[in-house]
């Protein structure tokens, strides 16, 4: 293409460049939503895993690990720790299908 064949077609590069410039950026804005999706998701992950390990900590230090709990205590110590454990798998599920539904909102925007 010359620079002649340019100045001809001038007004319809008038017209298109600006809607380029609008899909560039309704894909900046779609990328900035799936990455604070992605950081909040991750977010909520991490301090929930957090909290299971503290509270799991906690009733080591209580004395599962010492011996001074009675066989119904230590066995509703580890029921709580199952609950936990289910409660956290199931928020991380929760998480990864946040994950997969954003990403194919990204593959959709291109």
């Amino acid at each position: 293409m010359r620079l002649s064949d340019l100045k001809e077609h001038d007004q319809q590069l008038d017209e298109l460049l600006p809607a380029i410039g609008a899909i560039g950026g309704a894909l900046a804005k779609g990328a900035q939503a799936v990455g604070g999706a992605v950081k909040t998701g991750v977010q909520a992950v991490g301090s929930t895993l957090a909290k299971g390990a503290q509270a799991v900590g906690q009733a080591a230090q209580a004395g599962l690990a010492g011996g001074a709990m009675d066989p119904a205590q230590a066995a509703a110590a580890a029921k709580d720790r199952q609950d936990q454990k289910k409660q956290v798998q199931d928020q991380i599920k929760q998480t990864q299908a946040q994950l997969a539904d954003l990403q194919k909102q990204l593959a959709e925007l291109g």
